[in-house]
């Protein structure tokens, strides 16, 4: 089940998300999913340089003004990250089945939430626009998640959930390793691709780069 957000001034909605900000930060957590093979890539894309820094320093970075709960979720010791995340407060979660995909990362990291609402972030999206966590936050009211769809595609991270929903991730995995088996067990907000686009005019919170050809095209032409 889903419905659209209305559209809002630009600068209402600034506001807004200044305000949700402001009595809702401490009440969320956010995780960087960062246990995949990447396969495509031939090497650990977390670790791909971005202006200097890692993807995953540069989300972390970002995902930590937002949060009052950092979470790493990965399949490596915990050293590498602790030693490349120097500086930013975080705790480490692995798998409990190793490469078997994103929900069973989301199930792996549902017991260590903190809080009420989760921002669920992979790790190759470098150019995620953190401000939109405010206005998920602004709508999520009784819903299980907030899901946008774009280009016809259901974009189920980068995006925010509830503790509850990360609870029934845990449920659905016993069955499914498919995180839209997940989602339609869901009862789920879907925002106006306008109403993202006020915040991130090019929609690259959802641009995964995932291949060498993608690098090179989004990141290494304009280092």
């Amino acid at each position: 089940m889903f419905l659209y957000v209305l559209m809002v001034e630009k600068s209402i909605l600034q506001q807004l998300c200044m305000t949700i900000n402001l009595h809702m930060i401490e009440n969320l957590s956010c995780v960087i999913l960062a246990g995949g093979q990447s396969k495509r890539m031939g090497q650990d894309k977390a670790f791909l340089n971005f202006y200097g820094k890692t993807f995953i320093r540069v989300i972390a970075e970002k995902l930590s003004k937002k949060c009052s709960q950092l979470i790493v979720s990965a399949n490596k010791e915990e050293y590498i990250y602790r030693k490349e995340l120097e500086g930013i407060d975080f705790d480490f979660v692995k798998d409990i089945n190793p490469f078997e995909g994103p929900l069973n990362a989301v199930s792996s990291v549902s017991e260590y939430i903190k809080n009420d609402y989760v921002f669920i972030a992979t790790c190759d999206t470098p150019f995620i626009n953190e401000n939109l966590i405010d206005l998920y936050l602004s709508i999520i009211d009784s819903y299980d998640g907030v899901i946008p769809i774009i280009d016809g595609k259901f974009q189920t991270l980068n995006t925010l959930y509830t503790k509850k929903a990360l609870e029934k991730a845990k449920e659905v995995y016993k069955e499914s390793k498919s995180l839209m088996s997940w989602i339609r067990n869901l009862n789920y907000f879907v925002p106006e691709t306008k109403a993202i686009k006020q915040l991130d005019n090019a929609l690259l919170t959802y641009k995964s780069i995932n291949t060498p050809a993608q690098y090179e095209e989004f990141v290494i032409r304009k280092i």
